[in-house]
């Protein structure tokens, strides 16, 4: 999980809190939850399926905003980018021992089965990789992006309204 945080000045956290939900369903996100309390806005969206699990695309969000008084921090976590490769580099790696097992019994000599095998093992290694790579750049852009769209958000609530660079938070 990513985590980051930006401080937010003279906001009103409502309105912000309506856009941030609206701009998240339309980026194809399914709220799963949702708080609302004074001086807390939570908002949790999802999206992903079977297929999604498989294939290492579930995206997982949460924004927060805390705070009181137009002085609020928002918190931008980001979830499932990352942890959801296990599942293809677990396929990756049954399919690189099939891929093994198949070649060493179809080898008729011996020195000609190490060059294929280590071939074929290989290549889902390097298609994991690949997205692995995909699903990083896919996070940050998507991070990136959020936070430019909250820039503009934020410009067109209010004039006086300020916002800090975003920071990671590390656990």
């Amino acid at each position: 999980m990513r985590e980051e945080r930006v401080t937010l000045n003279k906001i009103d956290a409502k309105k912000l809190i309506k856009a941030a939900k609206n701009h998240l369903q339309e980026m194809g996100l399914k709220i799963i939850h949702e708080d609302t309390f004074d001086g807390y806005h939570s908002i949790k969206a999802h999206k992903g399926g079977k297929l999604a699990l498989v294939t290492g695309s579930i995206r997982d969000v949460e924004i927060l905003i805390t705070g009181t008084d137009k002085d609020y921090e928002l918190t931008l976590r980001t979830g499932a980018w990352g942890r959801d490769i296990v599942i293809p580099t677990i396929f990756s790696g049954i399919l690189s021992k099939a891929s093994a097992t198949l070649t060493a019994g179809t080898v008729v000599s011996g020195y000609a089965g190490v060059t294929g095998t280590a071939a074929l093992v290989s290549i889902p290694i390097a298609v994991t990789a690949t997205v692995a790579m995909a699903e990083a750049y896919r996070a940050g852009r998507f991070e990136n992006n959020f936070w430019t769209w909250l820039n503009k958000e934020i410009d067109s609530l209010g004039k006086e309204s300020m916002v800090s660079t975003p920071r990671i938070v590390i656990p």
